[in-house]
């Protein structure tokens, strides 16, 4: 949505974004630049280093990072997949039959969310060994697709955290439905956790969703968000047969053809509930643009976190035939309705040929830390699924035949803290902003922005025809030059903003107070403003 009602307008305190022209009313001289993450020189930051760990998957929806409120501290659950390729090779069937195939969940914490610690939580042990196991294995059965939430609304410490998974018993048959079972559990600390005795539910479709999901939460309506995928989405019938006589490399796993390619694709598919264990029905959030979608590209899965009262969502985009994934970026005002930054253009992209991440970089955890936000993302020199069914397809890939070429791990990338987009200025031409008129009512105006060497930036303030307020021009703004996440505008030495009431109130509707903001800036950036309280600061 690139125009805002009246009602959108109404900002409070809410920083306010670029990804689309919401907030602006005109521009001149101004381009819009998006921003990618800088990956750090020594990643991964977590990978397999364990006698017990087998496969460490990072996969899409396939760990969870958080940062405690309480202690500071980084906190992971990760995957290890203990899977048996020649075994699947020979039996065929679901890749996540127990017969050949365990799944389990391993935890992981840091100081500093660089140096990362794999403790012996005292729940599993390996040859003697105290392991760092936490959830699933011969004693439960497989923990897949575990997605987990500090629970806002939770007053209960032992229930702090909430989990969704996929659940696949021990004594799985190969000819069992993949994942067909969804399951909810508890936990004080993200370490120990306990199943609900119910089953979550999901609309039409009960407990059975498909094996992608990512948990977030809505502090405007109070109700828990997942994404996901419609478990009958990649169940379409076939007008026609898959081709006749195709041999090994043909299309055993994840065929696409005919209508069917239309309607089984890939998409992200969104409920909510306000109790975690009642879900809504599932509808489509975002599915694949024929306009910048190539033929085989499905949307993977989708992390969104909330900016301000905005939100952002870091797609994953699987590109089929070459088999990787990379995330693009989302943006959206409710956390409903969504649409991509920069369709058709990767954000977090693979790394170089040699490195860890050569081949995948996907499902981004944003944390802010400091002046920066930290995006941790799993990756890996091997492909999404070649590794895995290659055998049993008969691939000629070596990674299908090679456990030393199936590596996974977590990297993490930085970025200035919410400076995903931002509206530039070059040095040639002043280039010039002006908002919509908006109602907050607060009295100091804050950005986030970066100047040049020759950079510079300078506000007024006006009324909703655009007649700056006297003292708030920019001949009396006190000029911005430098780099700051947060830096408070002043005139004159003056922080305070004025307002006006709208002269349009009548007797039946209640009287507002508008303002415009003008911004004047040459070799520089301004990714973001707000208008806050100076007590409330």
């Amino acid at each position: 949505m690139s125009d805002l009602d009246a009602t959108s307008l109404v900002i409070g305190h809410a920083p306010q974004y670029f990804f689309d022209d919401g907030i602006i009313d005109s521009v001149q001289n101004i381009k819009r630049s998006i921003h990618e993450p800088m990956k750090f020189e020594g990643n991964p930051v977590i990978s397999t280093d364990r006698p017990w760990e087998h496969f460490v998957y990072f996969g899409s929806a396939d760990y969870a990072i958080w940062r405690n409120d309480d202690t500071g501290q980084f906190q992971c659950v990760y995957g290890d997949w203990k899977f048996d390729r020649a075994k699947h090779a020979a039996k065929g069937g679901n890749i996540m039959a127990w017969d050949y195939s365990q799944y389990s969940r391993l935890y992981a914490h840091s100081d500093d969310g660089i140096n990362w610690e794999k403790p012996p939580v005292g729940l599993d042990t390996f040859e003697g060994q105290v392991t760092n196991r936490i959830f699933g294995g011969d004693d439960y059965g497989s923990v897949w697709n575990m997605t987990v939430l500090d629970d806002p609304l939770e007053s209960d410490p032992n229930r702090r955290y909430k989990s969704l998974y996929s659940f696949i018993p021990t004594n799985s048959p190969a000819a069992a439905p993949h994942l067909d079972e969804m399951r909810a559990a508890h936990s004080p600390d993200g370490i120990h956790w306990t199943p609900f005795a119910e089953r979550p539910t999901f609309g039409s479709v009960g407990n059975s969703l498909s094996d992608v999901a990512n948990l977030s939460f809505d502090p405007v309506s109070r109700t828990y968000l997942l994404n996901t995928r419609h478990s009958w989405q990649e169940r379409p019938p076939r007008i026609s047969p898959l081709d006749i006589g195709v041999g090994p490399g043909g299309p055993a796993f994840d065929g696409q053809i005919g209508p069917a390619i239309r309607r089984g694709r890939r998409r992200i598919f969104q409920c909510e509930s306000p109790d975690f264990l009642h879900w809504s029905e599932l509808r489509c959030v975002l599915a694949p643009d024929p306009a910048v979608d190539n033929i085989d590209e499905s949307l993977y899965g989708m992390p969104q976190i909330r900016l301000g009262g905005q939100w952002v969502g870091f797609l994953d985009v699987f590109h089929m035939v070459d088999n990787f994934n990379d995330v693009q970026l989302a943006h959206s005002r409710d956390g409903r309705s969504w649409n991509r930054v920069a369709p058709g253009r990767a954000w977090l992209t693979s790394g170089q040929p040699g490195s860890w991440d050569q081949v995948q970089a996907y499902h981004i955890q944003a944390l802010d830390v400091g002046d920066e936000t930290w995006f941790y993302y799993g990756g890996s020199i091997c492909h999404h699924d070649w590794w895995y069914v290659g055998q049993y397809e008969r691939l000629d890939v070596p990674e299908a035949w090679d456990d030393d070429l199936v590596r996974y791990g977590l990297g993490l990338a930085k970025l200035r803290r919410e400076g995903y987009v931002s509206l530039d200025a070059n040095d040639v031409r002043e280039g010039v902003i002006v908002t919509q008129p908006f109602v907050s009512p607060g009295d100091r105006l804050s950005i986030n922005a970066r100047c040049g060497p020759k950079g510079y930036l300078k506000a007024e303030v006006t009324d909703v025809t655009g007649k700056a307020f006297a003292g708030r021009t920019w001949a009396d703004c006190d000029v911005f030059t430098g780099d700051a996440v947060r830096h408070e505008i002043t005139w004159c030495g003056a922080a305070a903003l004025p307002s006006e009431i709208n002269p349009d109130a009548g007797d039946r509707r209640p009287a507002l107070q508008y303002r415009k903001l003008r911004f004047l800036l040459r070799d520089a950036e301004i990714y973001s403003f707000e208008v806050s309280s100076g007590a409330d600061r």
